[in-house]
């Protein structure tokens, strides 16, 4: 009878050794395909925002790297929410990827639970540590940090921030100004940075945090001008001061974009993303590109990428837990 079980145990481990090899000979089969149809890298923002310029630099060159294209596709609400959702639920495949960074896949999930972060997608690579600036109107009563928060002081209520979303890096940031700094402002809400760009030049706020990438081409039209730089991240305009300089720092990183897939997605394919991701924006013409927004790209693999996310998680939690008290 033991003979019997001690066979069957046998038979049931080989079983399951040649079944588990069977599914990595497929996986690795299906990466060598990979990919035979297009490619879509969904932005849970709309369009004209910091995400959407940035991957708009690299993109192109999918079909030169990879033989298929990528397409962009925008799925804003819910502070980045619903495009993470989706991605979430997409088939692990490989052909549906998410554009994220820090405010949906750090912040939120830890803030408020509604979207997916380090332990709902797999990463794929990250794309670069961008610093964030406040830009005001050209025209604002205020040239500095310091001077915007006497005048807010002075006029109680009346300073208008537009927010690219709630529990954003820019609303988590802004809130911890508005304490730190003793004042009270008015905060309008808004889908993603190409809105609340658009709102800030449409001069219904007064102030909006965002990536260099979408605020320099408006500064250098003398349309916006740049208060501080948030980030500890080198400066490509030394005349710009830094929160901490301005004596407001956080010591939080920079906002990152990465690429995200669902959960499950075959080992082999996130490799080969990864690869043509590097290869991408390695190309003369895309960093040439991302040059011309003041950015860099910070290349990190599926590996070294989730080490950074999940301490990116751990310093995001204590000062989510800290601004709940």
């Amino acid at each position: 009878m033991q003979r019997k079980l001690r066979i069957g145990k046998l038979t049931y481990c080989a079983l399951l050794v040649t079944s588990v090899c069977l599914l990595l000979t497929m996986s690795s089969l299906q990466a060598q395909d990979f990919p035979t149809k297009q490619i879509n890298l969904v932005i849970p923002f709309g369009p004209g925002g910091g995400s959407d310029l940035a991957a708009r630099t690299f993109v192109h060159l999918s079909t030169e790297v990879f033989g298929q294209p990528m397409i962009l596709q925008y799925k804003p609400g819910g502070g980045g929410a619903i495009g993470t959702e989706f991605v979430a639920q997409a088939k692990p495949d490989g052909y549906t990827l998410l554009f994220g960074h820090t405010s949906c896949n750090t912040i939120l999930p830890l803030a408020e639970g509604r979207s997916k972060g380090i332990d709902d997608l797999a990463t794929v690579c990250r794309i670069n540590v961008e610093n964030n600036i406040y830009f005001a109107q050209a025209n604002a009563p205020f040239k500095t940090i310091k001077e915007m928060i006497a005048w807010a002081k002075a006029n109680p209520g009346k300073l208008s921030f537009g927010n690219v979303g709630v529990w954003s890096v820019s609303d988590f940031e802004w809130k911890w100004l508005e304490d730190k700094a003793g004042i009270k402002t008015r905060i309008v809400p808004y889908n993603g940075g190409g809105d609340a760009l658009a709102g800030l030049l449409g001069g219904h706020v007064q102030v909006v945090m965002m990536t260099s990438s979408s605020g320099y081409p408006h500064m250098r039209a003398g349309k916006l001008r740049p208060l501080a730089i948030c980030g500890p991240y080198p400066k490509k305009n030394p005349e710009i001061p830094s929160m901490k300089e301005e004596g407001f720092d956080t010591g939080l990183e920079g906002y990152w974009k990465g690429v995200l897939a669902p959960k499950g997605t075959p080992r082999p394919i996130i490799e080969k993303l990864a690869a043509g991701f590097k290869k991408m924006i390695e190309n003369k013409q895309a960093i040439d590109s991302f040059a011309k927004l003041d950015n860099e790209f910070n290349y990190q693999g599926p590996d070294e990428f989730y080490k950074y996310w999940k301490e990116d998680t751990r310093v995001y939690k204590e000062m989510v837990r800290l601004l709940k008290k």
